[in-house]
């Protein structure tokens, strides 16, 4: 192989990340028992042997981009949402960004999974770690009571389960709240 044939070198870090964004996207479209590390391999570029010097296995990659998920949506609504805002006005920019992040990216879509694959024995624990540790990063960051988050994850719930059925965006936005339906 001559010198400019050579592919650049990547960190073991760098290509962790980039094997986690190519099974975000093939676990968001087939889930978890349809996914395979050979499928993962193919679409980072890599060959298969190598996702194991990466991850102890399918489970190890799978709860990574369960982390990597809950990190980017904590992150987006931190972005989102402002501190002198209502806990009301708060939950409603989160839910507002996560729209936005929902219909920009189809690894998101990863996350439905995610929540079907609770039901694997191996994976709920740390799939329910996860999900609470989230709740509470919400109740903390928007100020608002866990009831009103619980309503707030149940809305978010019910997009991620309209959007993969393709409901017309239409549809989703009949789930609006105003102030005044709070009263």
């Amino acid at each position: 192989m001559s010198e400019q044939s050579k592919k650049p070198r990547v960190s073991q870090e760098a290509r962790r990340a980039e094997v986690i964004d190519a099974a975000l996207i093939e676990f968001g479209q087939y889930g978890y028992a349809g996914t395979s590390t050979s499928m993962i391999a193919s679409r980072a570029g890599i060959r298969q042997p190598y996702i194991y010097a990466l991850f102890e296995n399918k489970r190890a990659l799978f709860l990574a981009c369960h982390d990597v998920l809950n990190d980017r949506i904590r992150e987006t609504f931190r972005e989102n949402m402002d501190p002198e805002d209502s806990s009301y006005e708060r939950l409603r920019k989160m839910g507002l960004a996560y729209l936005e992040l929902i219909n920009d990216d189809n690894r998101v879509r990863c996350h439905l999974h995610v929540f079907a694959a609770a039901g694997i024995d191996d994976l709920k624990e740390p799939i329910r770690v996860g999900f609470n540790q989230l709740f509470d990063d919400v109740v903390e960051m928007s100020g608002a009571e866990p009831p009103d988050v619980a309503r707030f994850f149940a809305s978010g719930m019910l997009i991620n389960a309209m959007t993969a059925l393709d409901e017309p965006f239409e549809m989703i936005r009949n789930l609006e709240v105003t102030p005044e339906d709070e009263l």
